[in-house]
């Protein structure tokens, strides 16, 4: 049995997050037993060096960046269940390819039974537990075929014709909304009104042909932010490059330009944040203790600065930084900085509330390392984009709610691109080729040449 496709994203990504959650709980608790199993004999005896524990560690983290990697938690899993399956027994086959060859190359002895147990066991024990998860999805996600409403836009008879077919199979209601060139940015609201009004599950553009890809872009992106689906009529058979064909009843539906960060790549970078800002924290534990007092020397006031910021999906959170201002500096932000133009970085260079130290931390980035604790408990990313105040939310433009789609981040393109040298449009325009493009490598060479931009303090006033 398979899921409606329709059916809300947010409930599948809820879904997802408990199943993301208890699987990862599984592989380690599975690891920790077999340890226990084998602890008095050849594994973890004496004769056991350093090298055998930490494969041993690394061998949960090289299962779940396996599951990540091969989409083992994506929404697809939802619609088609025997990806599921063989999603999950692709990413354990390839940990048993890596967690074998580096016991091989690096000659480290680990028994069999930990192999065996954990990793065949524990798949199998993965397989049954999933196809319960899937059919109790199944109950708690379906909905009565005759309650869909769809939304078609369309100019386009004959294919309009083809939808109209399908949408009857699916005992599903069509509503027709005609297609507009014309003040695009209201025609996409007008359309976002209708789908929230008329509870929409599925809105479908009968051909690509209609819009630019640039425009079915934006569409798609603000049609995510609601509980419907999106998906076009491709009559060509692939509409760019940048498409992803899905096949219903033999018609092309395609989607274009979803966000490269998706719901099990977050897991790679959650494992990638948590690896490196552990250490992170307790290496830095004595330049805390140093800028903390240079604070008290310089200035009367606290230690730290907290205000709320805007995260991920547009979620408020407590945001900290070392203060580099006077105390009380807040209330003159707008009447010395005023709202974010061409000109606010000229502005930002002779800023009189920031204090001696501050201009030091500002200049080497230090006043950012309280957000390093923001990465440990989740409201931050090490990469990302950077977190806007909720009196700059109404600068935004119609699509900018995109870079909400990814936790904010210590670093970006953004802060190795100029900081606060380069305009508001620049700062969004990066934050969203970040979210479309991300990759681990991508992750890596920012924070490089975040480290670079430190040294050199450009763009820091």
């Amino acid at each position: 049995m398979q899921l409606n496709t329709s059916q809300s994203a947010t409930t599948k990504r809820r879904y997802l997050n408990f199943l993301i959650a208890f699987e990862s709980t599984l592989i380690l608790l599975l690891t920790v037993l077999a340890v226990q199993i084998r602890n008095a004999g050849e594994l973890l005896s004496y004769r056991s060096g350093i090298k055998e524990y930490l494969l041993l560690i690394s061998f949960p983290i090289i299962w779940l960046v396996c599951l990540a990697l091969f989409g083992s938690w994506d929404l697809r899993i939802l619609d088609n269940h025997i990806d599921g399956y063989r999603l999950l027994m692709g990413a354990s086959f390839m940990t048993f390819l890596a967690f074998s060859s580096t016991s091989y190359l690096f000659k480290i002895q680990i028994s069999r039974f930990v192999i065996l147990f954990s990793l065949v066991g524990g798949t199998i024990l993965h397989l049954i537990l999933r196809w319960f998860f899937l059919r109790f999805a199944d109950k708690k996600l379906s909905y009565k075929n005759e309650n869909q409403k769809w939304l078609t836009l369309t100019e386009t008879e004959n294919i309009l014709k083809e939808v109209h077919r399908f949408a009857q199979e699916h005992k599903a209601e069509l509503i027709s909304f005609p297609v507009s060139h014309n003040q695009f940015s209201n025609w996409v609201r007008e359309v976002i009104a209708m789908v929230n009004s008329e509870k929409i599950s599925r809105v479908i553009l009968a051909d690509v042909n209609l819009l630019q890809p640039t425009q079915i872009q934006q569409l798609m992106w603000a049609i995510q932010q609601t509980d419907a689906e999106f998906v076009a009529f491709d009559s060509l058979g692939l509409a760019t490059a940048q498409s992803r064909l899905r096949y219903y009843d033999g018609l092309n539906w395609v989607g274009i330009g979803e966000p490269r960060i998706n719901e099990s790549l977050r897991v790679i970078k959650r494992i990638f944040d948590l690896v490196l800002v552990v250490p992170t924290l307790i290496i830095l534990t004595p330049t805390y203790l140093l800028i903390a007092g240079l604070i008290k020397l310089d200035s009367r006031g606290k230690v730290f600065y907290t205000q709320k910021r805007i995260g991920q999906n547009g979620k408020l959170f407590t945001f900290p930084k070392f203060r580099s201002m006077k105390e009380g500096s807040d209330v003159e932000r707008i009447s010395i900085l005023g709202r974010p133009d061409q000109d606010m970085a000229e502005r930002y260079k002779n800023d009189p509330r920031v204090t001696r130290v501050g201009k030091f931390l500002r200049r080497f980035s230090l006043d950012e390392i309280p957000q390093l604790w923001c990465v440990l408990i989740g409201t931050m990313s090490l990469v990302g984009p950077r977190p806007i105040l909720p009196e700059e939310e109404p600068q935004m433009g119609d699509f900018h709610f995109r870079r909400q789609i990814a936790k904010p981040g210590l670093t970006g393109i953004w802060q190795v691109s100029g900081r606060k040298e380069t305009t508001w449009d620049d700062r969004m325009s990066f934050d969203i080729k970040y979210v479309e493009e991300w990759s681990l490598a991508l992750d890596l060479i920012l924070i490089a040449n975040t480290f670079k931009t430190i040294i050199s303090g450009r763009g820091a006033y």
